[in-house]
């Protein structure tokens, strides 16, 4: 999807006593005790433990970490005459959407935040048994006319992550709708500007891709964006670095291995194309997202 192809795309309380009032000598004295009382006794005040952050893993125990599942859906609509055999293939009618998540829980897998997986991958943070991670990518209005309500049917958190070009375009998702998205649970991540391959990237247009659609979501949402996904999965070294120097903590790539040297900047995911039934699904993650 090239640029040239898109539009632009206490108060305080006062304390009286009760019976005779006393007079204003004594009245001072008392005071004056009472002060002189209450500085003697006073005990020096004892700082409240405070918890050391965590410590980041090094790439290794990052990478051996890096086992929890993780699925990437894209349109959720009907099928159509104009659409070509990729665009099935990467295209979920909603009964078919239902039907695969109904699989998730029935199958007794729990859907986890994007934080979550990244708080587990550097740090080791515990994550609930079976734990998988669900994701869409690209920013079609279907995410959050449909998807969002078969999420939220089921109690499912998940990550969208929009290119920030089509935002508030026809057939693609407004400002408000990503305000919605969080507003429900959601996290929302960033997927460059207009769908450019990274691993081809030219040298001038990383600001373009990265930084300037990291700004704009988060003048949106109004706090840090710092999860991004690369588009159709394209990713090389001097991706990774780029993407990690415009401020992202994670990145999500499609199948291929994991990058032992930066793995937080290439976890996996895995498309499930709509001709998946319950049990492929199932299969398919225990044999993709192997445990060690």
């Amino acid at each position: 999807m090239r640029r040239r192809q898109f539009l632009a795309l206490g108060g305080a309380a006062v304390l009286a006593g009760c019976g005779r009032a006393a007079s204003p000598s004594s009245a001072s004295a008392t005071t004056a005790s009472t002060t002189a009382s209450n500085a003697g006794s006073a005990a020096p005040t004892t700082p409240a433990p405070t918890t050391p952050p965590p410590t980041p893993g090094t790439a290794a125990e990052v990478l051996a970490r890096s086992t929890v599942a993780a699925l990437c859906f894209h349109q959720i609509r009907e099928h159509t005459a104009e659409d070509g055999e990729y665009a099935r293939s990467i295209t979920t009618p909603p009964a078919v959407l239902t039907a695969q998540l109904q699989a998730l829980r029935d199958g007794g897998r729990t859907p986890v935040t994007a934080q979550a997986v990244v708080d587990h991958l550097e740090f080791g943070t515990p994550l609930p048994e079976k734990p998988v991670l669900l994701s869409f990518d690209d920013g079609s209005e279907t995410h959050h006319s449909v998807a969002l309500p078969a999420l939220q049917a089921l109690g499912f958190p998940a990550v969208f992550f929009p290119m920030t070009v089509v935002l508030d375009k026809p057939g693609w998702m407004s400002a408000d709708q990503l305000r919605d998205l969080e507003a429900a649970g959601m996290t929302v991540g960033g997927h460059t500007w207009d769908h450019q391959r990274l691993d081809q990237l030219p040298p001038d247009q990383w600001a373009v891709e990265l930084a300037e659609p990291k700004a704009t979501l988060e003048t949106i949402l109004g706090h840090p964006v710092d999860l991004m996904a690369y588009p159709y999965g394209a990713w090389n070294a001097e991706a990774a670095a780029q993407v990690a120097a415009a401020g992202f903590r994670a990145a999500w790539q499609l199948s291929d291995d994991t990058d032992p040297t930066t793995p937080l900047l290439t976890v996996r995911r895995l498309m499930p194309p709509p001709t998946w039934d319950g049990p492929t699904l199932l299969a398919k993650l225990d044999s993709e997202f192997v445990t060690p």
